[in-house]
Order: structure tokens, then sequence, then C-alpha cells
């Protein structure tokens, strides 16, 4: 694959970071610059700037005069993910500004349905991408800028964490259709249903266990 751009390195990003969420560069797998440069045909200039931004980003670990490899997670910190997550949610779903939400609710449900769309056609990163963008609006809608920060700062672990679980196409439908179900419910003033949803939401992988 040859790129033809003014930016090469903003190419690179994207087209790693999608490989890497789409589960065709494992976590924890070593990342090598001559491999990638000759997969693009790019010099190494363009890789490394990549790699620096998705390092920053929070998917890849650069080892000085080393190698960069896919950040892996273990199971603990899997696991305190997934438990900060619901604190955040459910904070964020008892402190929804009512104006807020109506304002943005056409832009949250387009990302739920976005997400299902890309999984359908077969694009997995980019339906994860999409999870997290609605994620994050949700989160947005409480108005909490403090809280906002900090989860955009966990959304790069949190998207490994969801290529880490490795469900089949039918189970991750099946997750993403919970979101618009989040949102009729948050819609009608339901929060804690939506907040039990969201627990299941979250947790789905454990629930199986």
């Amino acid at each position: 694959m040859k790129l033809v751009s003014k930016s090469l390195a903003d190419q690179v990003y994207d087209l790693v970071k999608d490989e890497i969420l789409s589960g065709k560069i494992p976590c924890g797998s070593k990342i090598s610059e001559d491999s990638l440069a000759s997969q693009f045909g790019v010099s190494r200039t363009p890789i490394r700037e990549a790699l620096k931004r998705l390092s920053t980003y929070g998917l890849v670990q650069m080892e000085p005069r080393s190698h960069s490899s896919v950040i892996s997670l273990s199971k603990k910190e899997s696991d305190d993910i997934a438990e900060f997550r619901i604190y955040l949610e459910n904070f964020a779903i008892d402190h929804i500004n009512e104006e807020s939400f109506k304002n943005n609710l056409e832009t949250i449900c387009r990302y739920a349905s976005d997400c299902q769309y890309a999984l359908a056609i077969g694009n997995r990163a980019k339906s994860f991408e999409l999870d997290s963008m609605f994620h994050l609006a949700l989160v947005g809608v409480s108005d909490n800028s403090a809280m906002k920060d900090v989860y955009e700062r966990l959304d790069a672990k949190i998207q490994l964490l969801r290529v880490a679980q490795n469900e089949n196409n039918e189970e991750l439908s099946s997750y993403l259709s919970q979101h618009m179900q989040l949102i009729e419910l948050l819609k009608s003033g339901k929060k804690e249903d939506a907040k039990n949803l969201m627990y299941e939401h979250i947790m789905h992988n454990k629930n199986k266990e």
C-alpha cells in the first residue's frame, strides 16, 4: 500500500491505529519501524512521528533506542478500568444536564447507530472508535469538564480492553445494541434502570463467567 499525501504521518497514524484496534497488531506485540515503512512505502520519519502520537494517545509504548510495542493490559488493570468506568458513567447519568442531553441527543444517537453499521460492514476498528465516541458524548452531557477530561485520558485503554475481549461479531452486536436502550431509558428519566444496564453493558464479559 503506497501513501500519497502531504501528511504521511497522519495517514500512518490512522492506519496503524486501525490495525491495533482491529486486532491485526495484537496487544503486547512489538512494532517494527522498518516493516511499517516497507508496508506503507514511506521513510521511517513519518513512522516515528505516528508512533509518538500513538504513544501519547496511549496505545503504544516506546522504548528509548529500542523498539515500540502495543500496550498490553493485565487482568488487574482490565478489572480496574471496568470498575472505574462504571463509577464515571454512573456519575454522569446521575448528573446529566437535561438541556445538554437534548441538545446533543442527535449526535449521541448517530454514534449509537454508526458503530453498529461499522460492525455490520466488517470495520471493527471503526466500530470501537465510534463506541468510544458514544460514551464520551454521554459523559459530556453531565457538563462536568473534569470528569470528561479523566475519561478522555482513559479512552485508549478502554479501546485496548475491547480488543482484548475478542468477542465474535454476534456478541459484539448485542453489546452495541444496548446503546439505544440506554438512550431510551435516559429519555424517559429512568436513571436507576440506565445505571443497571450500564453495569451490564460494561461488565458483560464477566457475566458470562
